[in-house]
């Protein structure tokens, strides 16, 4: 039997607004049987290497995160009432393709720590990084197969696109610090929220849900992506790299756009403009504090955070299409928990 916890009542509908943010822990012990048969069915799929790859695959094989997106394709199951074995192969391949999109991710930002270990590509090497990157993402491909329905294997071959449309979206617009708000929308829709959308709407398929309930969770998902790379955006800022393990203020090196250096320059006067387009160029993650104090002052940050809180609302209300339950108000607290990540 799947371990249960209660909810704070104010969580019991998916108008209400938690009044209590229960950590990854509290989330995972709904599902905790699941997740085990998660992780065993990931160090299986590890294990099929040559031997000449174990040292690289062990290496990423400790980035072991919060498993969020198998989580969040678990937690659907049990929503629709799904215990059929293609549901593990669905939610490791979604963690596959997560954990491929980190290695390549790494590369591109040049960052040298994930998960309070050095990244791949630091240890190995860019070309071997991307190699494994893709190895990673054709295991997804021969998960998706497994589960023995042809949406299901399409639909995942669809979310790879996607997020490699997004990242590259990204690395071509890299330095256009004037980019419009529409195109980050745009580009973050497919590299941060596309996947997340798949963990929930492809179990609600594999589950056969309704054309309405799958709908549903893709808006789920993909708001609740949105709302997670807005709290990244702002991690890069104002993150501690102790405490999240990994490598901060590579976004502004790497000239990557974020949500409020656009609101701030879309804000500013030209001599405004001039001196955070000068701090730009210099910002990394060694003067972040430089570009902090004119963003508050342009409430760039504050709107940042208003814009997730928006998509958080938009995928709390996306859940009412779903039958209540327990697992119902875990994927709503996950919601909420995305406007206090910390990774």
């Amino acid at each position: 039997m799947v371990a249960t916890i209660p909810l704070p009542a104010s969580v019991m509908r998916p108008g209400a607004r938690a009044a209590m943010i229960l950590d990854s822990q509290d989330l995972k012990s709904l599902v905790a049987a699941d997740l085990e048969l998660v992780e065993r069915a990931i160090d299986n799929v590890l294990a099929q290497r040559p031997p000449r790859l174990t040292g690289i695959i062990d290496h990423v094989a400790e980035y072991r995160g919060k498993r969020f997106r198998p989580l969040l394709a678990l937690l659907t199951a049990r929503v629709l009432g799904c215990e059929s074995p293609g549901r593990l192969d669905l939610a490791v391949a979604m963690e596959m393709m997560h954990t491929a999109s980190l290695v390549h991710d790494d590369i591109l930002d040049n960052a040298e720590i994930r998960r309070h270990i050095p990244t791949v590509h630091s240890r190995w090497g860019s070309q071997s990084a991307v190699l494994l990157g893709d190895y990673l993402f054709s295991h997804a491909f021969v998960l998706a197969a497994r589960v023995g329905d042809s949406q299901v294997t399409l639909e995942v071959a669809e979310t790879a696109r996607k997020v490699c449309e997004g990242e590259l979206k990204q690395n071509l617009e890299a330095g256009n610090w004037l980019l419009p708000e529409a195109d980050y929308m745009d580009i973050i829709e497919g590299k941060t929220a596309e996947l997340m959308a798949a963990s929930c709407r492809l179990m609600g398929v594999h589950a056969r849900g309704t054309e309405a309930q799958c709908h549903a969770l893709d808006t789920y998902g993909r708001s609740l992506g949105m709302a997670f790379q807005m709290a990244d955006d702002l991690l890069d800022l104002e993150g501690d790299e102790e405490t999240t393990g990994k490598s901060l203020g590579t976004d502004l090196e790497q000239g990557k756009v974020t949500l409020p250096i656009i609101h701030a320059l879309s804000r500013a006067n030209d001599g405004e403009k001039a001196i955070l387009l000068e701090l730009l160029k210099t910002s990394g993650a060694k003067n972040r504090s430089a570009l902090r104090k004119p963003l508050e002052a342009a409430g760039s940050l504050a709107y940042t955070r208003r814009k997730a809180e928006e998509f958080v609302g938009t995928a709390r209300r996306a859940l009412h299409a779903l039958p209540d339950s327990t697992y119902l108000q875990a994927l709503i607290n996950a919601a909420d928990r995305a406007l206090h990540r910390a990774c």
